[in-house]
């Protein structure tokens, strides 16, 4: 049952990849909704360790490049005149590419540095939205390095895909 469940995950995640996303405010929201729970989560945690403190800045810095790598991937199509972010095989790759590197970066915390992370068991989401959003911050970071006025185009682009669907 575990194997069909994850199999059904696994495919839900490579078409969300493969998809067309409107460009909107929403997709810089994201990532920085998940940063501002994940600081309210620590906060309200007991004291931290330092080694739980690198593991949190090992992630966040990975997963900034390979949202970088990612985004240098991720074409922008343009259709009647709204913005889409268009997703591609090489951005697929490279999503597949972080889960291992997230198990290497654990593994290596634990065996190879001596840290013993107390985020673990229930707390142990923190990791996960750090990442996620360390990720999602390096593409978005990438698509404005590669289209300055992407900005501009983000708050016009949503009241034009708006007025889309009213239209509809």
């Amino acid at each position: 049952m575990i194997l069909v469940i994850g199999s059904l995950f696994l495919a839900a995640v490579l078409i969300n990849q493969l998809r067309e996303i409107p460009l909107t405010g929403r997709l810089y929201r994201q990532p920085l909704a998940l940063l501002l729970f994940s600081g309210y989560s620590l906060s309200i945690l007991p004291a931290l360790p330092p080694a739980d403190w690198c593991i949190i800045a090992a992630s966040f810095l990975l997963s900034f490049g390979l949202g970088l790598i990612q985004g240098r991937y991720t074409p922008l199509v343009n259709h009647n005149g709204a913005w889409y972010l268009s997703g591609s095989v090489m951005a697929v790759l490279v999503w597949f590419l972080s889960i291992p590197i997230r198990y290497a970066l654990k593994y290596a915390s634990v065996h190879f540095l001596s840290l013993a992370p107390s985020l673990n068991g229930s707390s142990s989401f923190v990791i996960y939205f750090i990442f996620m959003a360390g990720f999602l911050l390096g593409r978005y970071t990438m698509l404005l390095f590669r289209y300055p006025a992407l900005v501009k185009k983000a708050g016009q682009n949503e009241q034009r895909i708006k007025k889309m669907e009213e239209a509809r």
